[in-house]
């Protein structure tokens, strides 16, 4: 097995939810950020994993309306800033 490359950086997701309800379009965001040590797949598998989430979220505050979604788009952007220092000089 090949060994991982890791990157330092900051790291900023973005979950994108657009609600259609005829001609009304409702769009909800939420960010999610953080420094560390990351790579592209575990970042990729972290933007599927709170998309799941957030999906959940978004669906659970409609199902309380009287006036329900005709669809339900959601989006996952994810920015990565590479820096060689983050947090006590490591």
């Amino acid at each position: 097995m090949g060994k991982i490359k890791m990157e330092t950086g900051v790291v900023v997701i973005t979950l994108t939810a657009t609600v259609y309800r005829g001609i009304i379009r409702e769009t909800h965001s939420s960010r999610i950020g953080f420094c560390g040590e990351y790579n592209k797949e575990i970042l990729s598998k972290m933007g599927d994993e709170f998309k799941k989430i957030y999906a959940g979220q978004i669906e659970a505050e409609y199902k309380g309306k009287s006036v329900k979604p005709d669809k339900i788009i959601y989006r996952v952007s994810t920015k990565s800033t590479e820096c060689e220092m983050i947090l006590n000089g490591k």
